[in-house]
Parts: structure tokens; sequence; C-alpha cells
């Protein structure tokens, strides 16, 4: 029996990578009884059933360490959400809606800033970008027009015996930097809609693709997440500065609200030790979750 990564699903075959070979694979009968999806990301089980056609039989799957359901994509190890400093202009509230998100499933994020190139180092941006370096989380300042420079090549070395998934902001480069991390990818890219100052979907299918010794996948149902998906409890644990404080609020199901009394979390922001733009963003998703659950305003 053979091991390889389910790196892409057209119809009922898996294409499974083992060996630097890629084999084209159906399920057999005892998962397709079982119920049992295979997805990509999968690390799966299978019988070579033809090596000069490169043919063969999924019998199973290892166990997954996480599941992403939209789209569907197994044992991710960090999900780098792209967003840009300028065109479209910074936007924290995605980016931080986007950060929760990726918190409360359970995965390690990593913040990569694209066009860099259109702002200069004083620009208030950069210390908002900071702050987020600041609180511990891994950032990278990226300009796609110079893919040489000692930025790019650090931003290339997280990739290795990794499963990586791309997200971000529509128009934030997603696809031109996954084109340029894998040369001759043909992901389309579009210019920017002035009209609407954000760019157009671009990118239409879920595969992993190998670079740097790992696997990354642009995932574009990503990109939809709601807020309707969490609700207050999950978001008021979200952050890892909130995880590792948790319980040094004088309630256990605090919320984190300015009226909130003894709030550890409050009471940092007002310290600076944790950003105030950040934490007002995070009262903004509280309130959306809040109406969605059909509650009153807090």
């Amino acid at each position: 029996m053979s091991q390889g990564l389910v790196i892409k699903i057209v119809s009922e075959y898996c294409y499974v990578l083992s060996d630097e070979k890629i084999y084209e694979c159906k399920a057999v009968g005892i998962l397709r009884h079982q119920k049992l999806k295979l997805t990509v990301g999968d690390k799966a089980e299978f019988e070579i059933l033809d090596e000069i056609n490169l043919k063969g039989s999924i019998s199973g799957f290892e166990s997954r360490k996480n599941l992403l359901h939209r789209p569907r994509i197994a044992n991710i190890d960090q999900v780098i959400i792209i967003t840009s400093v300028a065109n479209p202009k910074f936007a924290s509230y995605i980016l931080n809606k986007y950060l929760a998100f990726v918190e409360i499933i359970g995965i390690k994020p990593v913040l990569a800033f694209t066009k860099t190139d259109l702002i200069d180092s004083n620009d208030p941006v950069i210390k908002e970008i900071n702050s987020y370096k600041n609180i511990g989380y891994e950032i990278f300042l990226i300009n796609n027009k110079i893919t040489s420079d000692s930025d790019w090549k650090r931003f290339k070395t997280i990739f290795k015996d990794k499963i990586s998934v791309f997200t971000g902001q529509t128009g934030a480069g997603k696809s031109t930097t996954l084109n340029h991390l894998i040369p001759g990818l043909m992901e389309k890219t579009q210019e920017i809609s002035k009209a609407l100052n954000r760019g157009k979907h671009t990118t239409t299918k879920n595969e992993l693709f190998p670079v740097d010794g790992g696997y990354i996948a642009d995932t574009p149902g990503f990109s939809s997440f709601e807020l309707s998906e969490v609700n207050c409890s999950e978001l008021a644990q979200s952050y890892s500065f909130f995880k590792i404080n948790l319980g040094k609020c004088k309630f256990r199901d605090c919320l984190h609200l300015k009226s909130a009394p003894g709030c550890f979390i409050k009471d940092a922001v007002e310290k600076k030790q944790f950003p105030e733009f950040i934490y007002t963003d995070y009262l903004k998703m509280l309130e959306e979750i809040k109406l969605i659950e059909g509650g009153r305003k807090f």
C-alpha cells in the first residue's frame, strides 16, 4: 500500500501526489459505503493499479487535524491572509474579520501585506501593520514588482513542509502573489475596477500546488466568510492576545465590551497593550453578530 497527498479532486477522480508522481485514483467501495468524502489535503492510502498509466485505488486516509468546509481542504498548517496597503486601500476591518475567523478555527495565521511600493515608510498604515507584529503575529511586507528582495526571500521560507491556504480581500494581489511563487501558474489577474475600487474575482478552482518544499492553495470560497458563522463567545476568544489572557477578566463570559467591569482586554487597550483599531473592529463585529442573532445592540 502506498501513501500520498490528495492535491486535486475532479468529479469522481482524486489526484494523489506520491514520490513525485501524480496518480489518478478512485475511492474503493468501503469508503463510498461509509460515506467518507475525500478532500484536497487528505493523506491517502492507495494501491497502485497501473504504474505505467499512473492509475490507483484509494482505500483510506489518515485522521485529519483540521478541515475547512468552504471550500473543502484538510490538514492546513497556516492561512496566508493577503492584504493590500493601497489600491484598494488598507481595510483593517476586513483583515481583522479574516484574522478572527482563522483563529477561531484553530489554524495559524500569517499576514502578508502587498503593494508596499505604493506607500512610503512614513505612511500611517505602517504603524498599524507593525501593531500586528507587536501582539505576536508573523507579518511580511511584499512588493510584487520586486521579488528578489530580502522580504520575498524570507516569505518563501515559510512554506516548507506545510500546507498553506491563501485568502484575502478582493484585489489585494492574491493571484499575483501566487503567480510569483509558482512560475507558470496560469492564474488570471484582472485590472482593478476603478468604479468599485476593488478587484474582480479571478480564481475559480481549489487545488494544492507544490512550492518551496510545501503546498499552497488558493481558496476562492474562503473569501465569503460571514459573521453568521460564529457566535459572540467564539469571537471573544478569537485573537491570540485574547486567548493567552483567557481567565483574566472578572467574569468568565466577558465579551470585552467598553462597559464590561473588570475586563482585562478593555484595560489592555487603555494601556496601549492591545491596538485600539483592532479592538474597535472587534466591537463592530460583535454588534453585527448580535444583530444577526436577533438581539438588541449592546
